[in-house]
């Protein structure tokens, strides 16, 4: 009887949680602290390493191109995962009412997720290619164009390309969670709302979307976050931001800083920015889903 109570102790389970959170907060405080830390310093491997204060967070605002990275990325961002959310519920709605080959098409629309970014961004880079992909192809060959489709002479067209190619990798997961959130919506609400004489639009705005709003804002939460950060498409499609830079977001920024200009300090205050970025864009999410519950 009292090895149950204390089993069923919330106390107790709260002490055997201790070890787990410490090592997350271990595994995630110190490498975070750390960046806070180089984030003050001098330390470009060229003048002794020395505290500088906010220098290296004054060289990124003062940046010329700093604005029109941050609202290249907010764009891209924006796009990848509004293109994603819209794909992911289309398939989602599709693959819920399908009977016959559900589980071979739930297989089929999981299978880009298994594919690295980096190579995701050298597939659509070969199949946008002007003179041997087959996007370009089948366009000249329905008549839709009269010569070769090139998305890397446009900043608009590249940035889409990009979009495209990043949000193809990411519909399997938000499709997936979309899915899974339509099927634990009851079945009776739907005969209700048919016996009441609902057509399909107004059944999906009132009944599916609302009961499903938690768990895909979460995982729109979440591909928002990745794609904000992502560099792996943009490099492997447009090496360099592209024409004009028109697809250089904070991640290439990032990048070049560390890799190419070894200013490490400038480079931790681009990763502290980037984080706040993010943390502010998932707390808006998430006040936003806790607000309407």
């Amino acid at each position: 009887m009292n090895e149950a109570k204390s089993l069923s102790n919330s106390s107790y389970g709260a002490i055997l949680s201790i070890p787990g959170l410490l090592l997350m907060l271990a595994w995630v405080l110190i490498p975070f602290t750390y960046v806070i830390y180089l984030s003050f310093l001098r330390y470009d491997n060229i003048s002794p390493v020395v505290f500088s204060g906010f220098d290296n967070y004054a060289k990124v605002f003062t940046d010329y191109d700093f604005l029109a990275i941050v609202l290249r990325t907010f764009a891209f961002s924006m796009g990848s995962t509004g293109f994603t959310l819209i794909t992911s519920i289309i398939l989602a709605l599709c693959l819920n009412r399908m009977i016959r080959g559900s589980s071979f098409f739930r297989s089929l629309v999981v299978m880009p997720w298994a594919v690295p970014l980096i190579l995701s961004g050298f597939l659509w880079s070969w199949m946008f290619h002007p003179s041997f992909g087959p996007i370009s192809d089948l366009l000249m060959k329905f008549g839709i164009r009269d010569e070769a489709l090139n998305i890397y002479k446009n900043p608009i067209s590249s940035m889409i390309g990009v979009i495209i190619a990043d949000a193809w990798r990411r519909i399997p997961f938000l499709t997936i969670v979309s899915l899974a959130a339509f099927q634990g919506i009851l079945q009776e609400l739907y005969d209700a709302s048919e016996v009441d004489g609902a057509d399909s639009i107004n059944t999906f705005f009132y009944i599916t979307l609302p009961l499903a709003r938690r768990p895909i804002l979460v995982g729109t939460l979440i591909m928002f976050m990745f794609s904000f950060r992502t560099i792996d498409v943009i490099y492997s499609m447009t090496p360099g931001g592209g024409v004009g830079k028109c697809t250089y977001v904070l991640g290439a920024y990032l990048f070049d800083h560390i890799y190419e200009v070894l200013d490490f300090g400038k480079a931790a205050a681009i990763s502290v920015i980037l984080i706040f970025f993010t943390f502010m864009i998932g707390s808006a999410f998430i006040y936003n889903t806790l607000k309407k519950e």
